[in-house]
């Protein structure tokens, strides 16, 4: 939903689900695990934008700088078998909080739509709990003893915000 303010400022908010995070899941490889089987849930996703036009062309063919605010979560499930032979599961998830600042070109091809083609830069807030076997040795009996852990990793990145949004006006 955007709503314009007046001809050089408009205000942007949308929300989704997520279900998959099919580049995290690429990189890292949580649906090839051999040890049990993950599956994916749906989750939520927002975004808000504060766009201003310098030439006072909202709604219309024109250039903008905007601030961006984003929050995408992705969670999932791990199943596997213990040692005891017992059915086991952990909650996954994936936070991301984006904070940028975009550039952009909006495009009015007809009354009821406007195309907009966006790239920008942000800080990204990214929060990761998964499960992972860990195998600990004992010196004093020899043996290695293991079990499942949730692991969760906080860190902050630089991140490049692009893409194009297509949209049709409801009035």
């Amino acid at each position: 939903y955007e709503h314009k303010m007046n001809d050089y400022f408009t205000l942007e908010g949308g929300m989704g689900i997520t279900t998959r995070n099919y580049i995290e899941d690429f990189i890292r490889g949580y649906s090839f695990r051999t040890d049990g089987t993950t599956i994916n849930k749906a989750s939520v996703s927002f975004s808000l934008n504060a766009k201003f036009f310098p030439d006072g062309n909202a709604f219309q063919d024109g250039y903008y700088v905007a601030l961006n605010l984003g929050h995408r979560q992705y969670a999932q499930e791990f199943q596997t078998v213990n040692v005891m032979n017992v059915d086991t599961s952990f909650n996954e998830s994936f936070i991301w909080n984006d904070f940028g600042f975009t550039m952009g070109y909006q495009s009015r091809p007809s009354e009821r739509m406007i195309f907009d083609w966006y790239i920008g830069t942000g800080i990204r807030q990214k929060n990761r709990t998964v499960t992972e076997y860990q195998q600990i040795f004992d010196p004093n009996t020899g043996l290695f003893s293991g079990s499942y852990v949730s692991l969760v990793a906080n860190n902050a990145a630089p991140a490049l915000l692009g893409g194009l949004k297509i949209s049709v006006l409801f009035r």
